[in-house]
């Protein structure tokens, strides 16, 4: 078996370059299965539904960029602009900075100083250096670009697909193992396919609730540092680490320090919002893992695929705490399927709320009875017993 699972990992590393497209796919699937499926229960077929899911996910993305992308162009151009006004602050700032330290540092020397560090900087040999790493990112464009166009046609025969793939890989199965096997990657596929909608959905409303903070709060760009917030959400405990500091650094660079620890403080306070209100609704099926498990796996998930590794990390963990402690949890501790999948998948329910008669109905049934009450009960007999 050691052998079987080190050639078998050997195999998947040589073909590496076929899994993000196929990562891409899977996210497109669980993402859009539930609205295929519903229409098919309402005699659509599949390949229709998926064609006007596409549509309806094109027409959201469309829109999206008919909102968003004229403001962030205004915001790039603004920044442009400002780019003069910032090197000229810092260079201030440095003059400033070497009197109060006691150093002669002038403006003519400071130019100068800035003119041989560039001269030094752009040599021949790192001006090569820097040729070949544009030439690797341009090839990295490439793959993006790729993945990108090849991950949403997977996605499309998938879900067109999909229950006659269900069936086909059910059937590969042994028949003493198919039941077991089947339960177990429902539970897998029921704790991904949650994360992976409900991951989006969170870090949507996380991307609009920062970007209106900053705008009340007036920070510049606050629509780029808003999306990024919201896209890096994506990553547990990155979003709004990384919002707050870009965020703060804006804010000092343009603003004041006032602006910039507020700026801290909407993030922090979207941050728990997210944590106690946002994600628990949303997030209903999920499975617990322990934080420094989860900072262990994004550094083991960044270490060995860069960002796309942070991006499968999490769920990936997931996956194999379901899967692991399921065969610890049936074979070494005798529980059943079922209360496997209990002790490790929290379902949440959000607490229904009662209504202010229902409210005093209970209450007025949990109170014990009152001395007036055997007089209530004389009152309700006949009339000359209640005279007595």
């Amino acid at each position: 078996m050691l052998l079987l699972m080190a050639g078998l990992v050997w195999l998947l590393y040589l073909v590496r370059i076929l899994w993000p497209p196929l990562v891409l796919a899977a996210a497109v699937v669980y993402l859009m299965s539930p609205l295929v499926d519903r229409l098919q229960k309402w005699r659509i077929h599949r390949l229709l539904g998926s064609f006007v899911s596409y549509l309806l996910f094109i027409g959201l993305v469309v829109l999206f960029g008919f909102l968003v992308i004229p403001v962030i162009g205004d915001q790039l151009a603004e920044f442009a602009d400002r780019i003069p006004q910032l090197v000229d602050d810092i260079g201030v700032f440095l003059v400033d900075l070497g009197e109060r330290l006691g150093l002669s540092v002038g403006a003519g020397s400071a130019v100068d100083t800035l003119q041989e560090w560039v001269a030094d900087f752009f040599d021949q040999e790192r001006v090569q250096q820097m040729l070949g790493q544009v030439g690797t990112f341009a090839r990295t464009g490439l793959d993006v670009l790729i993945i990108l166009a090849l991950g949403p046609v997977l996605a499309f025969y998938l879900l067109v697909d999909l229950p006659g793939f269900k069936e086909r890989s059910r059937l590969l199965i042994p028949d003493h193992a198919r039941l077991e096997v089947v339960h177990v990657v429902s539970q897998v596929a029921r704790v991904v396919g949650g994360f992976v909608r409900g991951q989006l959905l969170v870090a949507l409303i996380v991307g609009v609730l920062s970007s209106v903070g900053l705008a009340l709060l007036g920070v510049p760009f606050w629509l780029l540092i808003g999306l990024i917030a919201g896209l890096l959400n994506v990553i547990p405990f990155i979003g709004p680490f990384a919002g707050g500091f870009l965020a703060a650094v804006v804010s000092l660079v343009f603003r004041d320090a006032s602006t910039a620890l507020w700026s801290v403080v909407m993030f922090t306070a979207v941050q728990q919002f997210d944590n106690h209100v946002i994600s628990p609704n949303i997030l209903k099926s999920r499975v617990q893992l322990n934080p420094v498990f989860i900072l262990l796996a994004l550094l083991l998930g960044g270490s060995i695929g860069g960002f796309f590794g942070l991006l499968v990390a999490v769920p990936v963990a997931a996956s194999l705490r379901v899967i692991l402690g399921h065969v610890w949890r049936t074979r070494v501790l005798d529980e059943s399927w079922d209360e496997a999948a209990e002790a490790m998948i929290t379902e949440y329910e959000p607490p229904r709320r009662e209504s202010l008669v229902s409210r005093r109905r209970r209450v007025a049934d949990q109170q014990p009875p009152t001395p007036s009450a055997p007089i209530d009960e004389r009152e309700e007999g006949p009339a000359g017993t209640a005279e007595e």
